[in-house]
């Protein structure tokens, strides 16, 4: 009897060894789906994508930070806290994020890439990211100000004109203007402003701004993106500078008493003639 359950006790422990063998050849199997850091790019189209970098040594270290080794041709920079930044450092056992910035240049020679991104350490050690790059030519939508700055009178009004550009192979329908304005500004824009574009197709769009006359003058930031039924842009960003009536009648009483200064000085010096 007492080797019958020996016998037993074996065979049992068998049965477990050979299950859990079993069990872990099939999670092996399982495990075969791929995950890649990346995202899906359009022409035209900006993506942001954030990563940590962690200092697991007992010192500070500084970074520098790149990004190449592409098929394709990107517009590439590092950015924190929204300010563009080649390097950082961090206290030792410390982590902090980083964003890298990507826009494609130009037409894509591959729509499946890849994208290195290193962290060189100060003492020489390399942290690398590979990231998969997927470039969508269905739909993309790229917009464009045709002024680098605007200046405006508090209480008036102002046009902002913008060029938008089909990048992608589809058709886009219904294009406007989509606005981001400081507080109690008014946009308005016509309905025939409104377009449809054909793939490779460009088109202007004309927005007009009313700034209100309790507007203080200033330096702001009008942010703008193109919008269609199928598609976003990217958002760009026009500085706007806010002048005031008061500011203008100062400006010309400055300029009076220059002119009146400059030809005092000039009587004094030559006298009457």
């Amino acid at each position: 009897m007492k080797s019958l359950k020996i016998i037993i006790l074996l065979l049992s422990m068998l049965t477990i060894m050979i299950v859990s063998s079993v069990s872990t050849v099939f999670a092996a199997e399982m495990s075969g789906t791929e995950f890649l850091t990346g995202c899906n790019l359009s022409p035209g189209e900006s993506k942001v994508i954030s990563m940590f970098i962690r200092n697991a040594d007992v010192v500070s270290h500084s970074y520098t930070l790149t990004a190449g080794d592409s098929a394709n041709s990107y517009e590439l920079y590092f950015s924190k806290d929204g300010a563009a930044i080649k390097n950082m450092t961090l206290p030792a056992g410390t982590n902090d994020q980083v964003d890298l910035n990507i826009n494609l240049s130009g037409n894509a020679s591959a729509n499946d890439d890849k994208l290195t991104v290193k962290a060189v350490r100060d003492d020489g050690k390399e942290n690398i990211v590979n990231l998969s790059i997927i470039i969508n030519k269905d739909y993309a939508l790229s917009v464009k100000s045709m002024l680098d700055k605007i200046d405006v009178l508090s209480g008036k009004s102002v046009e902002f004109t913008f060029s938008v550009t089909n990048n992608g192979s589809n058709d886009l329908n219904n294009i406007k203007i989509k606005p981001e304005l400081p507080y109690k500004w008014f946009a308005s824009q016509a309905t025939e402003a409104v377009m449809n574009l054909k793939p490779g197709e460009t088109g202007t769009s004309t927005i007009k701004i009313d700034v209100p006359s309790s507007q203080v003058a200033g330096n702001f930031t009008g942010k703008f993106t193109a919008v269609s039924d199928e598609k976003s842009s990217s958002q760009i960003s026009v500085p706007v500078t806010v002048k005031t009536s008061s500011n203008i009648g100062y400006w010309m009483i400055g300029v009076l008493i220059v002119i009146a200064g400059f030809t005092l000085l000039q009587f004094k010096k030559h006298g009457r003639r």
